[in-house]
Parts: structure tokens; sequence; C-alpha cells
């Protein structure tokens, strides 16, 4: 299953136009209760909310979409935790206030792809900084050591979209898992860990690039590496979901590891 490309125009457009880089630092000011309230009006917290509920009826790649534009845009609040919620049966009122965390299952699946997107935004940030820098006469982004770093920030990016893309669509296939035995355990886990163990060089080279520029207020990079560096650690780290998949791994044995990696 794909997402609904109309579903994707219109995320890409309600993103642009609020979330413009020039909006961050007030949107961010005010806790981010106005995109929260225009998201609500346009139905996206309803996007796993079957039909004959009032939902939209969409599946998880739609919330994949959703859930990477917070994380490229950089957006405030806790919208995205709301969509999910719905999505697993809570009621309107309960999943608005968040008294707790998501599932680990699901909020694992939810920062994987809020990773993804905001390491996204600082490829995009970045390559914006690298066309208008100018240094000895012409644009960073010219220069062959830039362009080896960009190259490598690009990469890193993709493998964390695609690996948090992967979980989507095998939980959109199997179900949201309930244990390491469940399909879509494996998938879900992968894209956790990969997703937190790039933050670091994804992190490293965007700032490394801008240089001292980068850590000020004007240049707007914390909305996306402070978020990086917290997701990170929620839901379980790196070091937390590698250790579960290689002793699911050694129990499963060389034979089954390989097939559930390839099928």
């Amino acid at each position: 299953m794909r997402a609904d490309p109309l579903l994707v125009e219109t995320v890409e457009r309600m993103f642009a136009e609020n979330l413009a880089p020039e909006n961050l630092a007030e949107a961010h000011r005010s806790g981010g209760a106005g995109f929260t309230t225009l998201a609500r009006e346009m139905g996206l917290d309803m996007v796993l909310v079957p039909q004959e509920h009032g939902g939209y009826g969409g599946g998880w790649p739609d919330a994949f979409v959703i859930a990477e534009a917070c994380g490229r845009y950089a957006a405030p609040g806790a919208f995205p935790e709301t969509m999910i919620r719905r999505g697993l049966g809570q009621s309107a009122e309960d999943a608005a206030a968040g008294a707790s965390p998501l599932p680990m299952p699901a909020g694992a699946l939810l920062r994987s792809a809020q990773m993804a997107g905001a390491a996204q935004g600082l490829v995009e940030r970045t390559a914006a900084y690298c066309s208008e820098r100018r240094q000895f006469g012409r644009p960073i982004a010219k220069f062959q050591a830039v362009q080896q770093q960009m190259a490598e920030l690009a990469g890193y990016a993709a493998c964390m979209q695609a690996a948090s893309q992967q979980a989507f669509a095998a939980v959109q296939k199997h179900g949201m898992p309930e244990s390491e035995e469940s399909p879509a355990w494996l998938a879900v886990a992968i894209a956790k860990c990969r997703c937190s163990e790039l933050v670091h060089p994804v992190t490293q080279i965007a700032h490394g690039v801008h240089g001292a520029i980068g850590f000020t207020e004007e240049m707007g990079l914390q909305y996306f590496s402070l978020p990086l560096w917290r997701w990170r650690a929620e839901y379980g780290r790196d070091s937390d979901w590698a250790e579960a998949v290689g002793r699911r791994a050694i129990a499963a044995g060389p034979g089954a590891t390989w097939a559930a990696l390839t099928r």
C-alpha cells in the first residue's frame, strides 16, 4: 500500500505554507498551538481512524507521510503522538491529553519517521547554505571536500528514510507488533536502531559544514538537531534495539535471520 498522493500534496502544501523557515521561531515560541489546531481542523490526526468512525481511513504509509513531514519541517507540539494514539483506538479526548507515553513499538515507529524527516530537513537546510555561502569567490558547494560531506549527509538521511518507510510498510501489512515474535517487530526495531545511530553523524556533518554560525539562533538548526538528539534516546536507544535484534538473531539461527531480512 502506498500513501495517498492527494494526502501527500496536501501535507506538503500545508507544512510549507505554515512552517516556512522564517516562521519557525514564532511557531515554537507559541508551543505550536496554532499549527496543531490547523492540523486537527484538516483532519490529519484522523488519518488512521476508519471512515466508518468518522476518520480518513488511511493506512500506516499515510501516517509516515505526516510524521516524516513533522520532522522535516520541525513542527512544534505533540501532534504526531495524537495521530498515532487515534490510530491505536484512543478517543479524541484521551489522545489529545497524552497522559501516558505511547506503547514501545508505536513510539519507536513514530520516532523513526520523525528522525528521518528531521535528517532530511538538515540536508535541505545545509544544501541551501552551501549554495549561498561564498568563499574564495565561489559558493562552498563547489568545493570537493564540502561535496563529499554533503554526499555522506544525504546518504545517511536516505538510509533513515528507507528504514522507517519499511517499518511503516511492515506495520501496515502485519499490524502493530505486540511482542518480539510479531511479524513487524524486526522492521520496527531495525528502523529505530538505524535512525538513532545515524543521528550523531547527521548532526555532526550539518553543523560542521555550517561552522560556528550553525549554533546561532538565527540559523535555526536547533529546531532539527535538538529534537534528533532527544528522539534517539526515547522509546529505546540504538544500543537497546541492537541488543534485542541480536538476541532474536542468535535464537533464530542464521537461516531464519537471513530469511526474515530478505522476505
